[in-house]
């Protein structure tokens, strides 16, 4: 197989022409530091004289000397592995067409014998037409084509990528002109007292790009010039969007009108899921034998599998936003305007991405911080993000704030559970920071290093691609309630009606009193007596103790269990939404309800804090290199959740 890698500029469209080539649906945003690793796929079409063609999408670079984790496996593949590649297909960017150039040029001189193909991306507003690209061809030896990757058809593409990648002799490469690899990082101290011989290779790197930039610049005006009408367009909206007091105001805005609606855009499409389900169980409940098989498929299948499908919606919403967010241009901006908060808190706005990341989930977001060049930033915006309220916390939120706190307009246009809503997420991001500037104070003490981003033109966003995302986040979702959850389920059930009651435990019973008894006598039931105790402070009784046990492996099984737990304890099996269960139960010795809002308050703080997520804590330990930190981790939110749940039930109650 013949492998072709991806080559050029953060956020210069490689991701989009790696998906366009492959049908594959890796992340695709408009703004730098989106890929972090590399990905490879074949080619849709099969292959030609029986080769098949691999392609390999890397982080974006600016040179060829890494100043940050992601940068150093775009260097290491071109320098040290490119044995491996059969050719490179060089990506220029016709909005930053110079400094694209100038990147070919280092790359030409590193590697002259390689095969080299050259993509000119981004004709879609600035004309670059097949006669530019003919001069083009002539001036640097290297094949080219004019392309959008967002306009195009992928087959020009695909055809130009086989032509020149299979026709083409590789010849052996001269490594030897550069010896720069990610890994002579780690000399950097013993060269600080080296001072002259480093700055003599500070001084030759600079006149090689100083070199390769006035090249580039003498061959574009050789052939083409060009004014963007998107330039000015871009700058007179960037006057409001970046501007301190309506950029924040805007800003506040949107992240407001993104929670609104989730509950205003799916709600009704989450009760008609809602009662989908319920109406399927009804369905199927009678067909089943009575006893044990029906009450696994009705209590333990349809109301933990389908407690959690119903909030489908509210995740495919999220996500749809927030991609349409992402391709807009506007999330580097949002980097710009909280770069002077972030700094009160020992970050700069290099952090705000891999944060923004973490809305959606904390495992890409982890591995975004690679993005961030300075060492201790980056393991401190790993150590925080976590706390950044993910998609799996979304189950949660929206049962807890749609049962027990009520839908008020304040305004004319605020929404009570919106707020609430807004406030769960602020609070999470809050205290990451909070708990940011006490680890660069104690643990990761230094200086917060500058903050340089790219600021990219905006661009209208693509609904197609926007819905693409969603739908396959909701396929994952899907994948993950028809598996894990599933069997999940099933083991909860059995937990909880195991090992049942003897004929004398059931004498002179009312069915209330024997399903009740059933279930306080099951194996979880047992359990959550144990744990009863540590969990009055925060006013919870062992049945939210036990879904919040479960969570630990996954946020989404909270919702879950609780479903599976309180249609065991409910002999109507026409109450089959898990909201009405929740409202309806009485503590027998008070006989007032079990769920209150201090209840659901204390139950949403703690989300809000706590580490519930075995993914997160092994993608921590591969980013880390120790187990030491996600012990750390899972210790110091696990504490921090308690308080803050045991605080806002006694201060509610």
């Amino acid at each position: 197989m013949e492998n072709v890698l991806l080559v050029g500029f953060p956020n210069s469209g490689k991701s989009t022409i790696f998906n366009m080539l492959t049908g594959q649906l890796r992340k695709v945003s408009n703004y730098s530091g989106v890929t972090v690793d590399s990905a490879n796929a074949e080619l849709i079409s099969n292959s030609i004289n029986d080769k098949k063609i691999s392609v390999v999408d890397l982080p974006g670079v600016y040179n060829l000397v890494p100043t940050s984790l992601d940068e150093g496996v775009t260097t290491t593949s071109l320098i040290k592995d490119m044995s491996k590649y059969k050719a490179i297909a060089m990506i220029l960017d016709l909005d930053r067409f110079e400094a694209s150039l100038s990147l070919l040029l280092a790359v030409k001189e590193i590697l002259p014998k390689k095969n080299i193909i050259v993509i000119v991306n981004k004709n879609d507003h600035l004309l670059f037409t097949a006669e530019h690209a003919k001069k083009l061809e002539i001036k640097i030896g290297y094949p080219v084509l004019s392309i959008s990757a967002i306009n195009d058809d992928e087959k020009e593409l695909d055809n130009f990528i086989r032509k020149f990648v299979t026709d083409k002799k590789e010849a052996d490469a001269a490594f030897e002109k550069i010896k720069v690899y990610p890994e002579s990082t780690q000399y950097i101290p013993e060269l600080k007292s080296q001072e002259h011989f480093v700055e003599v290779a500070v001084d030759d790197v600079v006149k090689t790009i100083k070199s390769h930039q006035a090249e580039a610049r003498e061959i574009i005006n050789g052939i083409y010039s060009h004014s963007s009408s998107k330039t000015k367009f871009t700058e007179k909206l960037d006057a409001i969007m970046l501007h301190k007091f309506w950029g924040s105001l805007i800003f506040i805005a949107i992240f407001y009108i993104i929670f609104h609606a989730i509950y205003s855009w799916a709600g009704p499409i989450m009760d008609l899921t809602e009662s989908g389900v319920g109406a399927l169980g009804d369905l199927v409940g009678p067909h089943l034998p009575e006893g044990l098989i029906r009450s696994v498929v009705i209590d333990g299948v349809f109301a933990g599998v389908g407690g959690v499908i119903v909030f489908l919606p509210q995740i495919m919403i999220l996500f749809f936003l927030l991609s349409l967010l992402e391709q807009s241009g506007y999330i580097s901006r949002a980097a710009v305007l909280t770069d002077k908060v972030m700094g009160t808190f020992g970050l700069n706005g290099k952090a705000f991405l891999p944060y923004m990341s973490g809305f959606a989930c904390a495992i890409p977001a982890i591995m975004a911080a690679r993005s961030i060049p300075d060492h201790k930033e980056r393991a401190c915006t790993i150590m925080t993000i976590p706390m950044i309220t993910c998609s799996a916390r979304l189950p949660v939120y929206v049962l807890l704030i749609g049962t027990f706190i009520p839908s008020v307009t304040y305004l004319g246009f605020l929404n009570s559970q919106a707020l609430a809503f807004f406030f769960l997420y602020f609070l999470g991001s809050f205290m990451a920071l909070i708990i940011a500037k006490i680890f660069r104070l104690t643990i990761y003490k230094g200086e917060t290093s500058n903050f340089i981003i790219d600021l990219p033109h905006y661009e209208k966003p693509s609904y197609k691609f926007a819905a693409r995302q969603a739908l396959r986040k909701g396929k994952v979702f899907l994948k993950k309630a028809g598996t894990i959850i599933l069997g999940l389920s099933i083991l909860i059930w059995i937990l909880s009606t195991f090992p049942g009651l003897s004929e004398e435990q059931m004498a002179n019973k009312t069915p209330e009193e024997v399903s009740a008894l059933t279930l306080e006598n099951s194996y979880l039931g047992k359990a959550g007596k144990f744990m009863e105790p540590a969990l009055k402070p925060m006013g919870m009784n062992w049945k939210m103790g036990v879904g919040v046990l479960v969570a630990f492996g996954a946020r989404e099984l909270f919702v879950s269990t609780l479903g599976t737990v309180y249609a065991l304890g409910d002999v109507d099996e026409e109450s089959s939404s898990l909201r009405d269960r929740l409202k309806s139960e009485v503590d027998p010795a008070t006989g007032k309800p079990v769920f209150n809002t201090a209840v659901a308050w204390s139950l949403l703080i703690f989300f809000v804090f706590a580490l519930q997520c075995i993914s997160t804590l092994a993608i921590l330990r591969r980013e880390m290199g120790s187990w030491k930190y996600p012990a750390f981790m899972f210790t110091y939110m696990g504490l921090l959740g308690y308080a803050g749940a045991t605080i806002a039930y006694q201060l509610l109650k």
